[in-house]
């Protein structure tokens, strides 16, 4: 077992929500701390607004309805995607939940003033629609398919869900084994620095393992590319009566 495996994954993302909210959320340089613009932050709050937007219309074209009531956005980071869930003029949601084990982002997305409610432990339930993008990838699978399995545990009877994971990537992203020499030299050093963003991919049979297994029976697949890493947007809707 390597490090990526047992990495702390969590202890990276409180370092990069104190020193790059955003950019660990969108690598874009626009969005470093040293290069954000107030016209650059509106955009990136932007993007949350049209990939919300975009999962609703696709849950209305597969399953015949949306979601209303209770959101929950698991990993929201500085709340690019919760901030409009709870965007009662939009007629999105009546209330959204966002949570995630960074601080310093979620400073940030309460800082916004919005109507979104910002925590740092997943929180009880039941939720209308369970969300979560470009989050997953960076957990290790084994804990990542039991965090799926809890996020649609939260799911209330006739609830959405709408969860992206990586599944494949490029040949020439494929991990590298370091020389020996570079091993032994690094002695029993766990790894990147903390900060580093690691991406791990997910095997598909697992995942519609858990979504099957939850009571939800039908699932659409959005692929998504993210420079070379390949994966998709699982998309589902829960048994039974809504509530």
């Amino acid at each position: 077992m390597g490090w990526e495996a047992t990495r702390d994954t969590d202890a990276d993302w409180r370092e990069l929500g104190a020193t790059q909210p955003y950019w660990g959320v969108l690598s874009h340089p626009d969005y470093r701390m040293e290069n954000l613009t107030p016209e650059a932050l509106e955009a990136f709050y932007a993007s949350g607004r049209n990939h919300v937007d975009d999962i609703l219309a696709r849950f209305e074209q597969l399953f015949g309805g949306r979601p209303a009531g209770a959101a929950l956005d698991f990993g929201c980071g500085a709340g690019r995607l919760t901030e409009p869930m709870a965007e009662p003029m939009a007629e999105r949601m009546a209330e959204a939940t966002g949570c995630d084990v960074a601080p310093g982002m979620l400073d940030l997305a309460r800082r916004r003033g919005g109507k979104a409610l910002y925590v740092g432990a997943l929180p009880d339930g039941p939720f209308d629609w369970v969300n979560s993008f470009i989050v997953l990838q960076h957990i290790p699978p084994a804990r990542g398919l039991g965090l799926v399995e809890a996020l649609l545990a939260r799911l209330a009877p006739g609830g959405f869900a709408s969860l992206h994971m990586t599944l494949w990537r490029e040949p020439h992203l494929q991990p590298q084994p370091a020389p020996r020499w570079r091993r032994l030299a690094q002695g029993l050093r766990a790894g990147p620095p903390v900060g580093s963003i690691s991406m791990y991919d997910y095997e598909l049979s697992g995942v519609v393992k858990v979504f099957t297994r939850a009571g939800l029976g039908e699932l659409h697949l959005v692929p998504t590319d993210h420079g070379g890493h390949h994966g998709a947007i699982v998309l589902g809707r829960r048994g039974g009566a809504s509530s």
